[in-house]
This record gives structure tokens, sequence and C-alpha cells, in this order.
């Protein structure tokens, strides 16, 4: 399993990209979970991870999007507190 720290760091080596969302995906009878996200009228998909059973992939797919809410709330503090001293 992925911690919070993990997520946010494979996240952050994409800085340039915002993700904006969390998918799962079936391939081969496994599931996958990546971030999602539109920039400059681009979709992109970072994938995140791989797992085998149903209940395990909603599960984790929760979390990441509890993850991903928290990260973009933080971003979005920060960009107003940056704002705010200019």
């Amino acid at each position: 399993m992925m911690d919070f720290k993990k997520f946010e760091d494979t996240l952050q080596l994409w800085g340039n990209l915002h993700f904006t969302g969390i998918e799962l995906q079936q391939r081969d009878n496994k599931s996958e979970i990546y971030a999602t996200g539109t920039n400059n009228h681009t979709q992109s998909q970072l994938y995140i991870c791989t797992l085998s059973t149903d209940v395990a992939s909603h599960v984790q797919l929760k979390q990441f999007r509890t993850w991903l809410h928290r990260i973009n709330i933080g971003k979005a503090k920060r960009r107003l507190a940056l704002a705010r001293k200019v």
C-alpha cells in the first residue's frame, strides 16, 4: 500500500500538471489507478498503482481521492498566500 507522503511525492514529480481526479481502469483482470487532469487542453493520466482485487481497489481509490483533495486544497492555500504577499 502507498502512504500519503509517497502519493504526494509521486504527484509532485509532475509539478507542472494539475491533477483533479482519480480514476480506476480495468486491464487484464486487474484494477489500475490513475491521477487525471487537463492542462493546456490536454488530458493527462499518471499511473499510480495496480491492485488485484475489487475491494482493495475501491478502498484505495477512495483514499487517493481524499489525498488528492487534501493536496489540491494545500496548493490553493499556498497560491492564495503568495498572491496576498504581492
